[in-house]
């Protein structure tokens, strides 16, 4: 039997804002890394990335329905 357990991770109050913390300064970085790329792939990777960013926010900040 060879079955992967998944597991979510628990995060304490202070780990929890540091994670908020670190994806707003990804998400604000992430328009100017958008904007100078040069591959148009690299470029719509990015744009995906900025998604999953923007959607773990609205789930990670406080007062947001988990």
């Amino acid at each position: 039997m060879n079955a992967a357990v998944s597991t979510q991770p628990v995060l304490n109050s202070e780990e929890q804002k540091l994670v908020v913390e670190l994806l707003e300064r990804e998400l604000r970085e992430l328009p100017a890394e958008i904007h100078h790329t040069r591959t148009a792939s690299f470029r719509d990777e990015l744009r995906r990335r900025m998604g999953v960013v923007e959607q773990l926010l609205a789930r990670l900040r406080p007062g947001s329905p988990a």
